[in-house]
Parts: structure tokens; sequence; C-alpha cells
């Protein structure tokens, strides 16, 4: 069932995603301008908040903040294997892979170079400032949609 709640979370989660993924840029690519990396973090985003996080909020604070904190783990993941898929077909149509099986340890090397990248202090911990800000957003916005959605 639509409620407005998905919408409102997957807004709030792409745009966290968004200012993450503007943050993470300079770390992995330093000499290359960012594009649209984070445009398409964010709607990877945009899509996770809506699906996992909007339908798994409002029940209670901590559990909120907890599947907030999944949701980003999940669009980190999401990113990391997207970004490793583009990278992959970029090497294999420049004939970097002479066989399949090489094309697909390089995704999983890829992929897994992404994610050793976010493993650093300060990331770390802007990104669970985030999930606890979108968490708790998340949560106010559900007690406050479902007391106007109960009133009628």
């Amino acid at each position: 069932m639509f409620t407005l709640i998905r919408p409102v979370c997957g807004i709030l989660l792409a745009l966290m995603a968004a200012h993450a993924a503007s943050e993470y840029w300079p770390m992995a690519r330093p000499d290359h301008p960012i594009g649209g990396f984070a445009l398409w973090v964010g709607l990877m985003g945009l899509v996770i908040g809506w699906g996992f996080l909007g339908s798994r909020v409002g029940r209670q604070l901590w559990l909120s903040i907890f599947v907030a904190a999944q949701a980003v783990v999940l669009t980190a993941l999401a990113a990391a294997a997207i970004f490793g898929v583009r990278e992959v077909f970029i090497l294999g149509y420049q004939r970097r892979y002479r066989e399949p099986m090489e094309a697909v340890n390089g995704f999983f090397e890829t992929a897994l170079g992404w994610l050793l990248l976010a493993i650093e202090r300060d990331f770390l911990i802007m990104l669970g400032i985030g999930a606890l800000l979108v968490g708790v957003l998340a949560h106010m916005a559900h007690r406050l949609l479902e007391r106007r959605r109960m009133a009628r």
C-alpha cells in the first residue's frame, strides 16, 4: 500500500547518499571531477529508501535508527556492485579480460576496492551520523504522518 512515508524515506536517504558520495569521491578519484557519481548514488538511495526503509520505519525509535543504518549499508553495497559492473564492462570493452571468469573475478575485486576505500574513520563516522539523522527524521515523519492519517 502506498503511504507517504515511503517517498519521505526515499528522499531522506537519497539526500544522505548523495552527500556521502560527494565526500567519498575525492578519496576514490581525487584527480577526476565528480560527474554523475553523486546523482547515481542518490538515486540508489532513493530506491532503497522507498522500498526498504519506508516499509520498516516507525515502530520504535531505536528500530528506525537500526533500519536506517541497514539502509545506508545496503546503499553502499548496491553502489559498489553497480559501479563494479560498470568498471567490468568498461574494461571488457577495452579487451583487458581474456576470459569470462577473469571478468567475474574483476567484478569482485573492483567492488571490494570500492568498499575498502570507504573504511576510513572520518567517513564511517559521517555515515553513522547520517544514518542516525535519517532514522530519527524518518521516525518523526512517520509519527506525524500516522497521526494525521488516523485523525481522519
